[in-house]
């Protein structure tokens, strides 16, 4: 594979990393939402202002790499005539590459939660150790979005790391259409 076919697949990767990104904001952006002080403090305009640039931008962005790889090749890294040589080659090459990606994610999210778990009962064994008569806190918002968004991130890395044919055949699919 040359280095323009090359250059267009590490685009498309990077469109991923950007889906990844949007999808693991969802939880921390609504978090906010949850404490009616913050809330009212803050105002609910601002707040869904940052949740939509929070969300929204690595979205778009994200869709624009993974749909016009080639485009943004071209005209952003001026790199020219981004068409592989071998579709075999690159085809086999963007499997590998999706799968290192889904499997980056999966070791990244476990380590995510691991953190948001341990953050957790740090919190509540120090709570309970200076007040031993009250019980811990519930789980905070920032605990809780840390959770589902590892969640998550695990869920899209297993995919793109056990899925990889069928994902690179779909996109195979749309570049032909």
């Amino acid at each position: 594979m040359e280095h323009r076919a090359f250059a267009a697949l590490i685009v498309r990767l990077l469109g991923f990393w950007q889906l990844v990104v949007a999808l693991n904001a969802i939880p921390s952006a609504l978090a906010y939402f949850t404490d009616p002080d913050f809330a009212r403090k803050i105002g609910l305009g601002m707040l869904v202002l940052g949740a939509s640039v929070q969300v929204f931008i690595p979205l778009f962005l994200g869709w624009l790499l993974i749909n016009f790889p080639m485009t943004v090749a071209s005209k952003v890294l001026r790199i020219e005539g981004v068409e592989p040589a071998n579709s075999v080659e690159a085809t086999l090459l963007e499997r590998v590459a999706v799968s290192a990606l889904g499997m980056w994610f999966a070791i990244q999210a476990v380590i995510d939660a691991v953190y948001s778990f341990s953050k957790w009962r740090l919190y509540l064994r120090f709570f309970e150790s200076t007040y031993p008569a009250a019980t811990g806190p519930a789980m905070g918002s920032s605990e809780f979005a840390g959770l589902i968004t590892a969640a998550v991130q695990l869920a899209l890395g297993l995919w793109l790391l056990l899925g990889s044919r069928g994902l690179v055949n779909f996109i195979g699919r749309l570049r032909r259409a």
